[in-house]
């Protein structure tokens, strides 16, 4: 059993320095703009045999240029609040008690929740309030503590230890790794890809709106679907670095590059209702440099259906050309919001996908496909010599690695390399994924 602590407060109070600090890593972005985090931010950890779910949440801000946003935002720390077991209300030592504090009290308490009311940045020399003064929101002492330095962090686990739920914690059971599919959400800005998580788990989780770049950070969130576990990373908008002029769009950009990195499976998604541009097809690229199996997802679907003069054969068949370096990836047309909801497809391609990424073909299969492409076509001879095969074996998985031992590697020209390629995806009946091959010399 795990105990759920909702880190809550107005912007710009330190909410996700502390939550960096209490996970012991850089999970969420962080900088002196306010208003960076928006989404429900999860993180496990463990402390005096104990076990806690902190949840990370945007600030809320009664800012009217933003209402639309803030809305939601205040929405999601709403749900914080009820989900959880213990709150964490951080308040700014320097600007003392806003009406926002006051505001997220009177929910605190309108949902009988356990509350430490931690005043931040209490490191700073000029002090503008008593920390007595914070008594005047009711929510108990006042707990000092400074996120930014890590003073009296220890301290707070203890207390959130002593405010955990009653009975006896269970021992987290880790998943073995191969229960877990990694799946990273990547494309362009207002493409719909939080709407598609969203419809996935069929739950507002992430905040959707219809301006672009609304997702700031990259947001995990685990699916259980049968006997999987599908670990969804929705990622901010990647538009080209010329275009990148904000610190916090340019880490969004970087971690949504890492998490292709992280990734088993990433799902590109594309607006069906545009043509597929370059920035698309780097994305495509970069995610065949990582060696990562791959999704093409054609979303907003429902706007091309209205669109007589374009089928959905035809819409397909030209994104097959476009991205045809993906190598026979799987493309779904997907529509994310209204009533008409359409991702079913995504799940079963997933699945598929991870059973071809996680594919192993034994030793005398590998072998006696060798046998036959090298008969089918011989190397040709170089400089008087001629590449000699002498056999194969698996090595890894995600993506399915292989060496293979020749007498000298160096006569191992680019378009046998592709041949053999070409040939072992045809005759083990590969789509999609990518395969790795390493030409060794036999010692």
């Amino acid at each position: 059993m795990t105990t759920k602590v909702a880190i809550i407060g107005k912007t710009n109070t330190g909410k996700s320095t502390l939550f960096n600090r209490l996970v012991g890593f850089r999970k969420a972005i962080v900088l002196k703009e306010s208003g960076i985090t928006r989404d429900r931010n999860y993180a496990d950890i463990s402390w005096q045999d104990k076990n806690f779910t902190i949840i990370d949440t945007g600030g809320i801000d009664y800012d009217k240029n933003y209402k639309n946003i803030q809305e939601k935002i205040a929405d999601q720390s709403k749900k914080a609040i009820m989900e959880s077991d213990v709150v964490l209300l951080v308040v700014d030592f320097m600007t003392g008690i806003q009406q926002e504090d006051i505001d997220i009290t009177k929910f605190i308490r309108k949902n009988n929740k356990k509350t430490i009311l931690i005043v931040n940045k209490n490191d700073i020399k000029a002090k503008n309030y008593y920390i007595d003064d914070f008594y005047k929101l009711g929510m108990g002492d006042p707990f000092p503590l400074s996120a930014e330095q890590g003073n009296n962090v220890f301290e707070l686990l203890n207390k959130i230890a002593s405010l955990s739920n009653d009975k006896e914690i269970d021992e987290k059971v880790p998943l073995k790794e191969n229960e877990i599919i990694n799946i990273a959400i990547i494309g362009k800005p207002n493409v719909g890809k939080s709407s598609l998580l969203n419809a996935l788990l069929n739950d507002e989780r992430i905040i959707v709106d219809n301006n672009p770049g609304t997702t700031r950070d990259s947001i995990e969130v685990l699916l259980e679907y049968d006997d999987y576990h599908l670990n969804f990373v929705d990622t901010s908008g990647l538009r080209k670095k010329r275009n990148v002029k904000e610190k916090v769009e340019y880490f969004g950009n970087k971690r949504a590059i890492n998490s292709i990195k992280k990734a088993d499976i990433v799902l590109l998604v594309l607006d069906a209702t545009r043509y597929i541009s370059m920035q698309d097809k780097r994305l495509a690229e970069r995610i065949i440099e990582e060696n990562k199996a791959c999704i093409v997802v054609l979303n907003k679907y429902d706007l091309i259906l209205q669109d007589k003069e374009i089928d959905k054969d035809f819409l397909i068949k030209t994104c097959k050309y476009e991205l045809r370096f993906l190598k026979d990836s799987q493309i779904l047309t997907t529509i994310a919001v209204g009533n008409k909801r359409d991702v079913s497809s995504i799940i079963k391609a997933i699945l598929e996908t991870y059973h071809e990424y996680n594919k192993k073909i034994s030793t005398p299969e590998l072998n006696k496909f060798l046998q036959k492409t090298v008969i089918l076509k011989p190397p040709k001879i170089i400089e008087g010599k001629r590449l000699k095969f002498y056999y194969i074996t698996q090595t890894d998985v995600k993506p399915p690695t292989f060496k293979v031992f020749v007498n000298q590697p160096n006569l191992l020209y680019n378009s046998y390399q592709r041949y053999m390629k070409n040939q072992f995806m045809s005759y083990f009946n590969i789509k999609g994924i990518p395969v790795v091959f390493h030409y060794l010399k036999k010692v």
